[in-house]
């Protein structure tokens, strides 16, 4: 793991309520997804406390903390209810009020986050030789 759940929240703005725990099942996802695009070696050379690319392994952290974020988006902060998932306040509304975040503005926001750690890291999936596509989403 290059990411740390304070990392996560930075880059993403989450708030410090969303704990290490909520966002712990995320990083195994990510951090395949991110060894596939870059490749086993480079992720490992990441890990070490001195790799021998510091830039590189700075660029595969932040690519995985947004990785995190996208895989992380649907689930939370979000209670289901019988009318959809309830996800924010809006200011004006009352206490007991809530707006619905809908499916495409989930997945609009989960793009913005996977194009954020392909941008994070594009010069090492190139190195790499893979393809990588937004969108449709893969997901491992």
């Amino acid at each position: 793991m290059l990411a740390d759940g304070s990392h996560v929240r930075a880059l993403g703005g989450l708030p410090s309520s969303i704990d290490d725990d909520a966002l712990a099942p995320f990083f195994g996802p990510a951090a395949r997804r991110l060894k596939v695009w870059v490749s086993s070696e480079a992720y490992s050379d990441a890990e070490q406390t001195t790799p021998q690319d510091a830039e590189r392994a700075a660029a595969l952290k932040d690519a995985e903390a947004y990785l995190v974020l996208y895989y992380a988006a649907p689930r939370i902060n979000m209670v289901i209810a019988d009318s959809g998932i309830i996800t924010y306040k809006i200011d004006g509304t009352s206490s007991n009020e809530f707006t619905y975040l809908m499916p495409e503005d989930l997945e609009k926001l989960r793009q913005a986050w996977l194009r954020d750690a392909v941008s994070a890291c594009r010069s090492y999936i190139m190195k790499a030789g893979v393809t990588v596509g937004v969108s449709p989403a893969e997901e491992q």
